[in-house]
């Protein structure tokens, strides 16, 4: 059943802090991780469980996980004839079988129990006896009377909710407590080269199954005698050291003080009953439901020889094994590889046909556009001639008639065209400089008589005249908006010459 999704912002702090843990260990999406964590009632060991075992989790591990209470260790009753019993049933199975290795995941940082301050303590324990006394008193009562509601009974697991730090030792988040117990060893035991992990052991038993490596987990107690002979004879021993830094070995070696929390839940997984303790984990699909599995459990002190003689045995034994996973691994890589490069060759090739299809249609679009441009221009180049000759016929239908040579007032130009011909013609000696342009611009009209008498004035058209009139001795440019009639800017007679006027692209 699909869940309904829920924002992070939405969650408490508390719910926060448990998706971001399990997100750390497990790398889900937290869409797919919130429902997972909803399932397990917000506890994140059990949804841990669950992502790794598959659902099948204990219910009362659930209802003690709905009331934020996890679910107690059940402890371990046999006998020595049991003991017997079941070892000899499990010899007379066929092949060895190793024991699934443990995944153990922190205690969140908001369930850590730390020891009250001494002033503070002093202060709340009248009311901490007081509550005990009542709870004592309560308990008794509800023993005998079992219809009393569970509200008023005495919670049995609330002494295995939480682990008692009463060693006095600061508790530490595992990459910090790692580092603290290297740098220990290093004060007490002088120098030392093996190659200690600092970080959780969740995080080594990752590495560790991802690179197909062993991970070698050491657990020590101060409390234990031959813990501190044994590091300074066994393990920071020359030949352990090698043996451990060996590359070729490929061992990550892990650590811990079983006064440390973590150190202390992997120490009850992994069943250790001796100090010192080491266990040698590897990558075993085929025998283990997480993938990795205890190859070896070596308890006790024990000469560095035999010690390294141990494990060498058991990772020469499980070192075919690695290497065929390894082989089978690279082959998925290769192949994984190989299809990613042929899809991106795929797409380069399809990114290319798509930049040559956009450019081809990109060019098309620019030469229609410059034909649409060259069209555009021819029409209005046409129109432009158009209204110039219509602008010229309605003008020389307009020009002053010459007058007669008899009359006073009489202005006589005589105008040199381009084409060598020399016109020479008389205008009133009131008309304006425009009237002589207009006359010449419309000469040959006028000349050889092609006159069309119906012609108006072309709209929104605005004539230029391609051409000046300028005297020569001395040069004197007449332009047609000059203000002033023809006597009064030439005189009574006067020799004009008509120079073109050529635009900047023909000068070019």
């Amino acid at each position: 059943m699909a869940s309904p999704e829920i924002e992070i912002a939405q969650l408490s702090e508390e719910q926060q802090q448990a998706l971001q843990q399990f997100i750390s260990v497990t790398d889900l999406e937290p869409a797919t991780a919130v429902p997972i964590l909803q399932r397990s009632h917000w506890n994140v060991p059990i949804a841990i469980a669950k992502f790794f075992d598959g659902e099948s989790v204990d219910s009362v591990a659930e209802d003690l996980a709905a009331q934020n209470v996890p679910p107690p260790r059940v402890a371990r009753q046999e006998n020595l004839q049991d003991s017997f019993l079941s070892g000899s049933s499990a010899s007379s199975r066929s092949g060895p079988q190793n024991d699934d290795a443990p995944r153990i995941v922190p205690q969140p940082d908001n369930q850590i129990a730390t020891r009250p301050n001494f002033i503070i303590g002093l202060i709340f324990a009248p009311f901490s006896l007081a509550y005990r006394l009542i709870s004592l008193a309560f308990g008794f009562i509800s023993y005998f009377l079992p219809f009393l509601p569970r509200t008023f009974r005495p919670n049995l697991t609330a002494g295995t909710t939480r682990q008692a730090n009463i060693s006095g030792r600061r508790a530490l988040k595992p990459r910090d407590a790692a580092a603290r117990l290297k740098r220990e060893i290093e004060e007490e035991y002088g120098g030392n080269t093996v190659p200690f992990y600092e970080g959780g052991y969740a995080q080594a038993l990752d590495i560790a199954k991802n690179d197909l490596k062993f991970l070698l987990v050491l657990l020590t107690s101060p409390e234990h005698d031959d813990t501190s002979s044994w590091i300074r004879e066994a393990l920071l021993s020359g030949e352990v050291q090698s043996f451990i830094s060996n590359p070729a070995n490929e061992i990550i070696l892990w650590a811990g003080d079983v006064r440390d929390s973590e150190a202390y839940q992997v120490s009850s997984a992994l069943k250790c009953s001796k100090f010192p303790f080491t266990a040698l984990i590897a990558h075993t699909p085929q025998q283990s439901t997480t993938s990795m599995s205890v190859l070896t459990r070596l308890t006790g002190p024990m000469p560095a020889t035999t010690y390294i003689a141990k494990l060498q045995t058991a990772i020469t034994t499980h070192s075919e094994q690695l290497r065929t996973v390894r082989e089978t691994r690279n082959a998925q890589n290769f192949e994984r590889n190989l299809r990613q490069e042929q899809d991106s060759a795929y797409e380069r090739s399809l990114a290319q046909d798509r930049e040559r299809a956009r450019l081809k249609k990109e060019a098309k679009a620019q030469a229609a556009a410059e034909e649409k441009r060259a069209k555009d221009a021819a029409e209005a180049a046409a129109n432009l001639i158009e209204k110039r000759n219509q602008w010229r016929q309605w003008r020389a239908r307009n020009v002053i008639p010459e007058p007669s040579a008899d009359l006073p007032d009489v202005v006589r130009i005589a105008l040199k065209l381009p084409e060598a011909a020399r016109i020479i013609r008389r205008f009133p000696s009131n008309s304006g400089i425009e009237e002589l342009y207009a006359f010449t611009e419309c000469y040959e009209i006028l000349h050889h008589g092609s006159l069309d008498n119906t012609a108006v004035k072309p709209d929104g058209y605005e004539h230029k005249f391609d051409f000046r009139l300028v005297s020569t001795l001395p040069r004197v440019v007449y332009d047609p908006s000059d203000v002033g009639t023809i006597a009064e800017r030439i005189g009574k007679s006067g020799n004009l010459i008509v120079e073109t006027i050529l635009d900047e692209d023909d000068d070019e």
